[in-house]
């Protein structure tokens, strides 16, 4: 059996990926502890647990805020025997413009899904000068990880993935299907991502008065809502819910994108953006191996 294959059926977390990643971060970033919905905060759940159809899994969740951060969340999901889900999620505070932080990795039976990148805070039509700013040294880790990617692609060109990356104005986000045999560099570009993010929040000050107005609080919202919404109607609430129930799922949401500004009932699907499925996610569907 291998390990994938072991992985995905063992509720224990053996990749340990997110706890690593918040050992990366608290290097450099004192991390303050956020409460936790105790519905997701750290369990293990057998069949008819959350509910008479609900499956076998397993969940750990972690929030945090810090030092010119609005929210750090770092969880592990699994949905027993099909997949388990490693999530790290890092936004500036208000006030700073430095990118945000998004990572995940899939492990599934013989597949890894890669989403790894640094999401602009400011309106880049706006602020000409942000790429030159923050993204050197992301050009310069992707020139450096990608050619140790590709060659497990299960695609020799990924199309572009709306869900991921168009309403965000991503310049270089990895998100990709990969061969199982990809998880050790997959996992090498995360930490990687995780560090350089370190850096930049360490060198971020607050935005420059000429820039505010490209990163004010209302722009960060309309993005945090419309990632929000993007990735509720993908496969990722129903996935969920099919373990936590969607008292769970809502609230593993609400912990990584924080709560809705209207808020929703908690306890059955929710509507965001007016859409019932997410830009890309049928065409993702046809080429991916991820089961709603």
């Amino acid at each position: 059996m291998s390990y994938l294959a072991r992985a995905i059926s063992d509720p224990i977390d053996r990749l340990g990926l997110t706890s690593r990643q918040l050992a990366i971060l608290a290097e450099r970033i004192p991390l303050e502890a956020l409460p936790v919905d105790p519905l997701i905060d750290d369990h293990t759940l057998e069949a008819g647990d959350r509910g008479p159809d609900s499956m076998p899994g397993a969940v750990r969740l972690r929030t945090f805020t810090g030092p010119k951060l609005a929210r750090t969340t770092a969880y592990r999901f699994q949905r027993r025997g099909i997949l388990n889900e490693h999530l790290v999620h890092a936004w500036p505070g208000e006030g700073f413009d430095f990118p945000a932080l998004t990572t995940v990795v899939f492990e599934m039976d013989a597949t890894i899904i890669l989403g790894a990148d640094l999401i602009p805070i400011a309106d880049v039509a706006f602020h000409r000068e942000y790429y030159g700013v923050w993204y050197a040294e992301h050009t310069a880790l992707v020139a450096e990880h990608w050619p140790v990617l590709s060659p497990y692609l299960l695609a020799p060109s990924p199309a572009p993935d709306a869900y991921f990356t168009n309403q965000l104005g991503s310049r270089l986000a990895v998100l990709t299907n990969l061969r199982g045999e990809a998880l050790e560099p997959a996992v090498a570009y995360v930490e990687a991502l995780t560090r350089l993010f370190t850096e930049l929040w360490e060198r971020a000050e607050p935005t420059a008065p000429e820039h505010r107005d490209h990163v004010e609080a209302r722009r960060v919202a309309l993005m945090t809502r419309a990632y929000k919404g993007l990735d509720y109607h993908s496969p990722a609430s129903r996935s969920l819910a099919s373990v936590l129930g969607w008292p769970g799922a809502n609230a593993m949401f609400d912990h990584v994108f924080g709560p809705d500004a209207d808020p929703q009932p908690g306890d059955g699907p929710r509507t965001y953006l007016g859409v019932e499925q997410s830009p890309g996610t049928g065409a993702r569907r046809a080429g991916s191996p991820i089961r709603a």
